[in-house]
């Protein structure tokens, strides 16, 4: 019968009845025993790994998949960077194309507009203003002409209406805050431009400005059935005035002198330069 008990060393050990000291040294080599049997199998391991009979995990593994993923990733990336990039290159070819051609037509365009605005003589009271020089002249010329043009008006009626109300300078301010060449209002600028921002440093633009009094003259035209005189005296003092006014009236003897004005600028225009020089 095996018993159990203490050492000396406080060691619990196994004894064999009638066995003493006998017994001690065989526990002892049986702990011998075990622990080089621990020591084989810790070898044998490191051996099999070593030998690659035993794989041991390697972190480094998930590493080296993770790099190439990432790799092949980036390398698609870029691929499809640089396809973007040659589409968005080729827009912007095509659209360049188109800019270059519509550019050309409009300068071919208002290049017959200043022409047929210095056949006419639009510019003979130009001369006047020192704001207007050399391409912003040509510009405001054929301005008059297209504009006038495509709202029914004579040109040289523009130019004559500009002349009485600014003498052509961009720059002119009224009492009444009307601004620019043709003198307008910033709320009637604002109500011509619809839902367009308008300030009324923006009516400082010869061109812009040329734009929305002309269609705003064009406007009043119609709507007083081609009546020349009302509709100036309506673009002057403003169309409910205009409306209000009776022939013969102190108010119409007073308003009529805007009307007279334009109409003898616009007189002067058509008077050929010869017939005048030879007065």
């Amino acid at each position: 019968m095996t018993v159990a008990s203490w050492g000396e060393a406080g060691v619990l050990a196994l004894q064999v009845p009638g066995e003493g000291p006998a017994g001690r040294r065989g526990a002892a080599s049986r702990r011998r025993s075990l622990g080089l049997m621990l020591l084989f199998a810790i070898g044998a391991g490191t051996a099999g790994a070593i030998l690659g009979l035993v794989k041991q995990p390697d972190p480094r593994n998930d590493q080296v998949e993770s790099f190439a993923w990432t790799t092949a990733a980036a390398i698609q990336a870029a691929r499809n960077a640089e396809e973007k990039a040659r589409t968005a290159e080729r827009a912007l070819h095509d659209a360049q194309s188109r800019i270059q051609a519509l550019t050309a037509f409009g300068a071919a365009d208002e290049l017959a507009d200043w022409q047929e605005a210095e056949r006419l003589g639009v510019a003979r009271f130009m001369k006047d203003s020192p704001a207007l020089w050399a391409d912003e002249r040509r510009h405001v010329e054929a301005t008059i002409v297209r504009e006038a043009r495509r709202n029914g008006l004579d040109p040289l009626l523009v130019a004559a209406v500009i002349q009485v109300e600014s003498r052509f300078d961009p720059f002119a301010v009224s009492d009444a805050g009307a601004c620019g060449l043709m003198q307008l209002m910033p709320p009637t600028a604002q109500w011509l431009a619809g839902e367009t921002s308008m300030r009324p440093a923006h009516l400082f633009n010869p061109v812009l400005n040329i734009e929305l009094g002309t269609s705003y003259l064009a406007q009043l035209m119609a709507n007083f059935g081609s009546d020349l005189n009302q509709a100036l005296i309506a673009y002057n003092a403003g169309p409910a005035v205009a409306k209000s006014l009776k022939r013969g009236s102190r108010a119409w003897k007073r308003l009529e002198a805007y009307p007279k004005a334009v109409l003898a600028a616009y007189k002067a225009l058509l008077t050929p330069p010869q017939t005048v020089a030879s007065r």
